[in-house]
């Protein structure tokens, strides 16, 4: 018999009310603005276009109770957006939460291969 390898994975998502609050695309897009300082640059970077990170960030804010990115409208020098201190909360919860499931799944997956060989 092949000794091929088993393994599972997952993806962190949270939600409110049944609508996707934050997952790992909100996640790096929250990360890449951090570092980007607009929706525009993090969009670039993160190879997405502006209209779907403008999504992203728009329906973040329209479900949290406190805006997660605060904008600030362009004009002579230029627009750009910080990140909240509740968007700075968000941000290190999802982290935190992602750090968790990634030490189940080890643990899971070493226990895996014993459940099938």
């Amino acid at each position: 018999m092949d000794r091929s390898t088993f393994s599972m994975d997952a993806l962190l998502t949270i939600y409110r009310d049944n609508e996707v609050f934050i997952g790992q695309s909100q996640y790096r897009l929250l990360k890449q603005i951090l570092t980007d300082g607009s929706i525009n640059a993090a969009a670039k970077s993160l190879k997405m276009s502006y209209q779907h990170a403008w999504h992203l960030i728009d329906k973040m804010n329209r479900l949290s109770p406190i805006p997660v990115v605060i904008r600030q409208k362009g004009g002579k020098d230029g627009g750009g957006c910080s990140i909240s201190p509740y968007g700075m909360k968000v941000i290190e919860s999802y982290a935190m939460h992602e750090i968790e499931i990634i030490k189940l799944l080890e643990q899971t997956n070493s226990e895996l291969e014993s459940c099938f060989f």
